[in-house]
């Protein structure tokens, strides 16, 4: 498969954090003002766990030490809370998203999408560790899972999180049915416990925050690696799963004795590699001057390297995301339409489920 040609920029932006000189804009710009994050997902869920962290301590780091409030906004895959950002949030740099966007259904024009991801301002992003997490009584362990008949809940087909996760359980050719309309994994895990789904797509936050390490419940069957532009896995984030967790490769070798390959595969690859690796991001409207951006991705990236943040994100959460430098998620926002014909189609079919 072809990958694209902005990787290489990607790489080169992904070396390390992307360091920002203080602007020329009065240092006090923001002082004595009221920051708000509209958040895309439900109050207490995992990402929103991370949301307010994150607020937090970007108090701490933008010069005047605003006070930043949170305004969930969940519903439409995110689309409410960025049609919200994008058409009605002023432009002085008082109003961002901050959550999930969602290229695939950007690129299907699926209704109710207003905004338009490359035409905001990018403040930061952030990957995710992700996994799938199934009930031990349908998937004890790996060999179970080429057997069993799984029934998957989910946020909705064309949520990003699901799209590669369902990308991944067709790579493995696992029987399974996916039945979508849940808020978020709150609600995924709430449907989990009792047995009324055995399985579903979770970041990291939300499975530690639902289950942990030693639930009698459910486990991590595997997780999602990213890549190197090679294509090859890359290892998985130290301390984010038990040191026995599979990759989605590693278990397409224990099932099948051969690496995964073929058009889920292809799109898989492609998704993660270009997409699922700024899954979170902070966006403010259009417009928003230059300057002002400029102060906000350096406290973002300040907050990337504060200890005090990465402590309390272990202790609360779990091991903190694969923050990314500020120039890999521009290239991210201007590039992700270009996608290679094939895997746009598959992308289309798998978001049809």
């Amino acid at each position: 498969m072809k990958r694209r040609s902005f990787m290489t920029t990607m790489a080169a932006a992904a070396v390390g954090l992307g360091g920002f000189a203080a602007p020329a804009l009065a240092s006090d710009y923001f002082a004595g003002k009221t920051l708000t994050f509209v958040l895309s997902v439900a109050a207490g869920s995992g990402a929103d766990v991370h949301g307010r962290l994150t607020a937090k301590y970007l108090e701490k780091h933008i010069p005047g030490n605003p006070t930043i409030i949170i305004n969930n906004k969940p519903g439409g895959k995110g689309a409410i809370a960025l049609n919200y950002v994008y058409e009605k949030a002023p432009r002085d740099g008082t109003v961002y998203f901050y959550g999930e966007w969602n290229a695939a259904a950007v690129m299907d024009k699926a209704p109710g999408i207003r905004y338009v991801p490359e035409n905001m301002g990018v403040v930061g992003s952030a990957g995710a560790d992700l996994s799938l997490v199934i009930r031990k009584d349908v998937a004890p362990d790996v060999q179970a899972l080429k057997t069993a008949e799984v029934i998957v809940g989910g946020r909705g087909s064309t949520n990003a999180i699901e799209i590669l996760g369902n990308l991944g359980l067709n790579t493995l050719g696992i029987n399974y049915r996916y039945v979508g309309g849940f808020g978020g994994f709150g609600k995924i895990q709430a449907a989990i416990k009792p047995g009324e789904v055995h399985a579903g797509h979770a970041g990291l936050p939300g499975y530690i925050k639902f289950f942990g390490d030693d639930s009698d419940i459910a486990w991590a069957a595997y997780y999602h690696p990213q890549f190197d532009l090679d294509g090859s896995p890359l290892p998985k984030t130290p301390g984010a799963y038990p040191e026995s967790t599979m990759s989605i490769v590693e278990v397409h070798q224990a099932l099948h004795g051969t690496n995964p390959s073929g058009k889920w595969w292809d799109a898989y690859q492609w998704y993660q590699n270009n997409l699922m690796s700024a899954t979170t991001a902070i966006l403010s409207p259009p417009e928003v001057p230059a300057d002002v951006l400029a102060i906000m991705q350096k406290a973002y990236q300040d907050v990337a390297k504060d200890p005090e943040f990465l402590k309390e994100y272990e202790a609360s959460i779990g091991v903190p995301p694969p923050f990314n430098a500020t120039e890999k998620t521009q290239a991210i926002l201007q590039e992700f339409r270009n996608v290679p014909d094939d895997v746009a189609a598959t992308l289309r079919e798998i978001s049809a489920l």
